[in-house]
């Protein structure tokens, strides 16, 4: 009887070795699929640099807290502001701006305008929003 159960096993095992052979020798096999060559950067890592944008010697590394510093440094050049606040969330910036007192409806507009331009020509890669708040 085990002799009767091995053979059997030996014939089912066979039988899908040669079912699978078949099968694979039927797969038409096509030459459909084009491979595109793509050449690494010259940057000696082999394209491994922007793998991990967060690398700190990647020069693209950066800190929610070092582009607040530099919206603040650009809004500094710009007067009749009185105090910044801003908070950055992903890929926005919302930017609240107290102009000074002494300044009207139309001046506050324009500083606004000032604003939105000089951040957006700074950080390109932030939506940003500015707001006046009195």
């Amino acid at each position: 009887m085990k002799g009767l159960i091995k053979l059997t096993g030996a014939v089912f095992l066979i039988a899908s070795l040669v079912g699978c052979g078949m099968w694979a020798g039927n797969h038409k096999k096509t030459d459909d699929h084009k491979y595109k060559v793509q050449n690494y950067r010259q940057d000696g890592m082999l394209g491994i640099t922007n793998v991990n944008p967060n690398d700190p010697m990647n020069p693209t590394f950066h800190h929610y807290d070092d582009d607040a510093n530099l919206m603040k440094a650009v809004l500094a050049q710009l007067p009749g502001i009185q105090k910044t606040n801003i908070a950055i969330n992903g890929p926005t910036a919302k930017v609240r701006i107290t102009p000074v007192a002494s300044l009207n409806a139309g001046q506050v507009e324009e500083l606004r305008s000032q604003a939105q331009m000089a951040l957006e020509t700074n950080m390109p890669r932030y939506k940003i929003h500015v707001k006046m708040v009195r």
